[in-house]
C-alpha cells in the first residue's frame, strides 16, 4: 500500500514539476552471531578413540541389534482375531490337570545318556524327553534307526529362529537317516516332532551360546528283545530240524527203509534199541540211559576182523555214512570188553553165538531188538 502512495507521489510531481523524491530502502534485521565456544572438552568428544579407529587398532563397534518379537509376535496381527488376548488364561478341568502332571513327570524323568561310538550320544528310546543342545554357527546331527525312514516333514515349535535339513549316510535300506539343526540365536527352548515308519521321535531342543551335542543318537532295548527271541526261535528251528533228521523211527517206515538187522549182546546197557537203514547210511539208536554212561566203539567187522568205521553220534543216535553188513559195538578191552554184535539180514557168513541167549531169540524173530 505504502509503494502504491510513493509511486502515486512521484508521478504527480512528475507532472508538476517537481523534483523526484529518493526512494527509501529498508534494511533486513542484522542477524544475531552465536557466541564464541570454549574448546571442547575430552569427555564430550574423545579424540582418542576417534584417532584409534582411523589407524585400525580399536575394534569394530558393534551394530544396534533390533530384538526379535515375542513367540505371538510372529503371527501378523491381521490374522489375530479381535478378542485375542494372550495373557488370559483357561481353567482346566480336573481331568486336563491329571494329564499335565502326568505328562510333566514324563517329560521331567531322569534319562540318563550313554556314550556310543564315533562321538555319539545315546539315549534310550521312550525312556523320556531327550533334549538337544544346540549353538550358533555350530551343526547338531540327530542320527535315526539305518533303515528307518522319515514320513512327512519334521513339525518345530519354533520354525523361524531354527533351521532344519535332512541328511543322510548309507546305501539301500541300509541308509542312516540324519536330521541337522541350526540355531539362529542363543536362548532358544522349543520342541521337535518326527514321524517314521517305525516310530515317533518326541525332542526337546534348548540353544546356548557356545555348549552344543554334535551327534545324537538312539538305543531301542525292543528291538534288541526282539532280535534275541529271533535268534532263539532260529536255534530251536535248527535243533528241531536236526532232531527229525537222526529220529528214524520203523513206526514211520518207507519203502526205502530196510530194518532186518539182528543183535547180539549180553549186557544190555550197550544193546542198541533198532537199526535201519535207507539204502546209504546206517542208524543205529542206543537206549536213553546209553547218554549217562561211557560210549562205546562202532567198528565194522570185515574178512580180516574188525575195522575202524567214521560215524557221528546226534543224541542217542549213531549215524554211519555207509552201509555194512556186520558190526559191533564194543565198549572196554581185552577180555572184560562188552560186546553187541549188529548183523544185516543179507550177511551169509558164518555166526559164531557162543550161547548168547540174545542171538537165539533174534534167530527166532528174524530182526533187531
Amino acid at each position: 500500500m505504502k509503494k502504491i502512495l510513493i509511486n502515486a507521489a512521484v508521478l504527480a510531481g512528475t507532472l508538476l514539476g517537481q523534483p523526484k523524491p529518493v526512494e527509501v530502502k529498508r534494511m533486513p534485521p542484522p542477524v544475531k552471531q552465536a557466541p564464541a565456544e570454549s574448546v571442547p572438552s575430552p569427555e564430550k568428544y574423545p579424540f582418542d578413540k576417534l584417532i584409534q579407529t582411523l589407524d585400525g587398532n580399536a575394534p569394530p563397534t558393534p551394530l544396534p541389534v533390533k530384538p526379535l518379537p515375542a513367540a505371538g509376535g510372529l503371527v501378523p496381527s491381521a490374522e489375530l482375531p479381535k478378542d485375542f488376548n494372550p495373557s488370559k488364561d483357561v481353567v482346566l478341568p480336573k481331568t486336563a490337570q491329571e494329564a499335565l502332571v502326568v505328562g510333566q513327570a514324563w517329560m521331567s524323568e531322569k534319562h540318563t545318556p550313554a556314550p556310543g561310538k564315533d562321538g555319539r550320544v545315546l539315549y534310550t528310546y521312550g525312556a523320556g524327553l531327550p533334549t538337544v543342545v544346540c549353538a550358533p554357527l555350530r551343526v547338531c546331527v540327530v542320527e535315526l534307526e539305518p533303515g528307518e525312514k522319515l514320513v512327512g516333514e519334521p513339525h518345530i515349535g519354533d520354525a523361524v529362529r531354527w533351521i532344519i535339513a535332512p541328511a543322510g549316510v548309507g546305501q539301500a535300506d541300509g541308509v542312516t537317516p540324519m536330521i541337522v539343526l541350526k540355531p539362529k540365536q542363543a536362548g532358544l527352548d522349543t520342541n521337535l516332532l518326527l514321524t517314521t515308519d517305525r516310530r515317533a521321535y518326541y525332542l526337546r531342543l534348548i540353544s546356548k551360546p557356545e555348549e552344543y551335542l554334535a551327534r545324537v543318537a538312539f538305543a531301542y532295548p525292543e528291538d534288541e528283545v526282539r532280535k534275541w527271541q529271533a535268534h532263539l526261535a532260529r536255534e530251536e528251528q535248527r535243533r528241531k530240524a536236526e532232531r527229525e533228521a537222526v529220529q528214524v523211527s520203523p513206526v514211520e517206515s518207507l519203502d526205502s527203509l530196510y530194518f532186518d538187522y539182528r543183535i547180539e549182546s549180553v549186557d544190555p546197557h550197550i544193546r542198541p534199541v533198532r537199526v535201519v537203514d535207507d539204502g546209504t547210511k546206517t542208524f543205529i539208536q542206543m537206549t536213553p540211559d546209553a547218554a549217562h554212561r561211557e560210549a562205546p566203539v562202532l567198528v565194522v567187522i570185515g574178512p580180516d576182523g574188525p575195522e575202524m568205521v567214521n560215524y557221528r553220534v546226534k543224541g542217542d543216535i549213531y549215524i554211519v555214512d555207509r552201509l555194512f553188513e556186520r558190526g559191533a559195538l564194543i565198549l572196554g578191552v581185552g577180555k572184560k570188553a562188552q560186546r553187541a554184535e549188529i548183523i544185516r539180514g543179507t550177511y551169509r557168513g558164518k555166526l559164531k553165538l557162543k550161547g548168547d541167549p540174545y542171538a537165539a531169540d533174534a534167530a527166532k524173530q528174524g530182526g533187531a531188538r
